[in-house]
């Protein structure tokens, strides 16, 4: 087997397989973007997975050096210790002169509010893909 194979309970599974599995959390493609846990069979993957996410232009930055217009949205992944939360920064407007910057993950609690939130003032480092930038309703966050 060559070094690229994992030994996990006995079952080699490639790095290739881990990478597709750590693409498509990425990416969102058949999957859906939430919580997710880098360890498998008591193996943290969590350098393999900051790998993937270098390779798609999600770049580590911290949250208080994100410049975000109101109305957009930035894709970004807050990651600790073996636990990958995806969310998005974006400004969250209460009235016209009242508004915060945060990371808001897309996992939401029981009354529909994001369950994760950092403040945009925090120095936290980030995940975050600077290009990839979406237009949203500031009135109607979803």
């Amino acid at each position: 087997m060559s070094e690229n194979t994992l030994h996990i309970n006995k079952l080699p599974v490639s790095n290739w397989e881990i990478t597709e599995v750590f693409d498509d959390i990425i990416l969102g493609r058949g999957v859906k973007r939430s919580i997710h846990d880098l360890e498998y069979y008591n193996q943290i993957l969590t350098e393999l997975f900051i790998e993937r996410l270098h390779f798609y232009k999600f770049r580590p930055i911290k949250l208080n050096k994100i410049n975000i217009d109101v109305g957009w949205r930035m894709p970004a992944f807050y990651v600790k210790d073996k636990t990958a939360i995806f969310g998005h920064v974006f400004w969250e407007v209460f009235t016209d002169k009242r508004k915060r910057k945060i990371w808001g993950s897309v996992v939401r609690n029981t009354k529909g509010d994001w369950k994760y939130i950092l403040p945009g003032s925090r120095p936290v480092t980030l995940f975050a893909n600077l290009n990839q930038l979406e237009e949203v309703d500031i009135y109607h966050l979803s």
